[in-house]
């Protein structure tokens, strides 16, 4: 079996971190093509287009969140099984994943792109973005099976322990859907080709990842009965996912929640600003969404190996490699935020930019205590302990809510800013002390019974 990197062995600060940052760099770049998309339509369509692109970014996050926390947790589950060494158990896993992804993303699918023009009004989107809005949010819910597949074959390639092969296809994925986002440039074609030139690039790249897996892994190479269903298989797949997938959409609905704060304070200013500035936050924050992945796998690969001394040390290392992830995001926020809101919102109100680098100053003021949110929910994650994870969800939305209808009403524009920064603290409390608890039950378990891992 060929495999990248054994999480197993060796020092845990230097293996997550090496492998924690081709991760960085390919989240960083994945919303930087993004950014160049909104970009491109600020350039071609005007600043109604791109605003109403913006403000649809919670709610595709609610959807493409949800089957991407699916993914990621099919994903830690092979990662456990390539820590076991269970070369069968490996197999079967990617022909079980592929069947709930295909499954999963076609039900979505069949229900958000009848009802996203509702959501949005819900969302009491300003009728001077809602068609652009709609026409985008659409197009992406059309090719969301392409979008999963694309992200699936992400996860396995990390699971085991390859973080710069999904790096290389994305980079290949960004400069396919710049290319295809300039032909609306180009032919003036309509909001919603941002939306499908995503969805063509991605479905592309999902080919490619997975022939590309399939001749590096010649083990992963699945036959007719790796797709025999089991229900116990099924029922450890969904145990690890679906929570993982509910966590995502509570923490998108709770963002959601959000955007109607900014929504429905009396100046469209506060909303065009947000949308904006959250872009931009987005784009360095994903230097930390990146890196907290490799938690995920080290953690997965360590506990299917049953080495929970090595998960305890390898998490008390991402603490620092946090430090210096945060200070790199923090660092490019402040150089760079008020040339990139001058370019996405090209001719705006100077006071809009004034909003926009406010709301980037406060978020990144907190930014660690995102890194360590991220990173304690990860190994969690890692450790098929992802339903505990949803109560660090409905944390973040309790405070996201707190915020919005509490202190936006109270204090307005800047009340509504410090929504992400309570959800960051309350969440990064709860998963630590939930992390304490499993820890504490595993070193029992492991001194009755000398094993941490559940195959079934």
């Amino acid at each position: 079996m060929r495999k990248t990197v054994d999480m197993t062995t060796g020092s845990p600060f230097k293996k997550i971190f090496l492998f924690a940052l081709p991760l960085a760099i390919s989240y960083l770049l994945q919303t930087l093509y993004s950014l160049g998309d909104t970009l491109i339509v600020s350039l071609a369509r005007g600043e109604d287009a791109v605003t109403g692109i913006n403000v649809t970014s919670s709610f595709c996050f609610f959807v493409i969140g949800f089957a991407q926390g699916l993914s990621a947790g099919f994903g830690i589950v092979l990662s456990q099984y390539v820590g076991a060494k269970n070369e069968e158990r490996m197999r079967k896993s990617v022909a079980t994943s592929l069947t709930l992804t295909l499954f999963f993303s076609l039900l979505l699918t069949l229900v958000f792109v009848f009802s996203a023009e509702n959501v949005l009004i819900f969302l009491n989107t300003n009728e001077q973005f809602l068609d652009h809005a709609k026409t985008y949010s659409q197009a992406i819910f059309s090719g969301l099976i392409f979008t999963t597949l694309y992200n699936l074959s992400s996860q396995i390639m990390r699971a085991m322990g390859d973080s710069k092969t999904p790096l290389y296809i994305l980079i290949f994925c960004s400069f396919l859907n710049i290319a295809l986002n300039s032909l609306l440039f180009i032919t003036n074609l309509k909001t919603s080709w941002a939306g499908w030139a995503t969805v063509i690039s991605q479905a592309i790249s999902a080919l490619v990842g997975f022939i590309v897996i399939f001749k590096k892994y010649p083990i992963l190479k699945l036959k007719k009965y790796d797709f025999r269903l089991e229900f116990l298989f099924i029922k450890k797949h969904l145990g690890v996912g679906l929570p993982m997938a509910f966590q995502s959409s509570i923490t998108a609905f709770s963002c959601m929640i959000q955007q109607l704060a900014f929504n429905t304070l009396p100046d469209p200013a506060y909303a065009m600003a947000q949308g904006t500035a959250s872009r931009i936050d987005n784009l360095f924050s994903s230097i930390l969404f990146g890196s907290t992945v490799a938690m995920g796998v080290y953690c997965g690969q360590n506990y299917g190996a049953n080495k929970l001394d090595r998960i305890k040390q390898g998490v008390k290392s991402s603490y620092l490699m946090g430090l210096i992830f945060t200070a790199i995001s923090i660092l490019m926020n402040f150089l760079l935020c008020r040339p990139l809101s001058t370019i996405l919102l090209y001719g705006a109100e100077e006071r809009i930019h004034d909003l926009i680098f406010t709301y980037i100053a406060i978020q990144s003021i907190f930014y660690y205590c995102l890194c360590i949110l991220l990173y304690v929910r990860e190994s969690l994650q890692g450790l098929s302990k992802s339903a505990l994870t949803i109560i660090g969800g409905i944390t973040e939305l309790a405070m996201r809510c707190f915020a919005c209808f509490v202190l936006a009403k109270n204090f307005g524009f800047i009340g509504a800013c410090f929504s992400n920064v309570l959800a960051w603290i309350g969440g990064a409390i709860c998963f630590i002390t939930c992390y304490k608890i499993v820890i504490k039950k595993m070193e029992k378990k492991l001194l009755l019974t000398g094993n941490i891992f559940n195959e079934n």
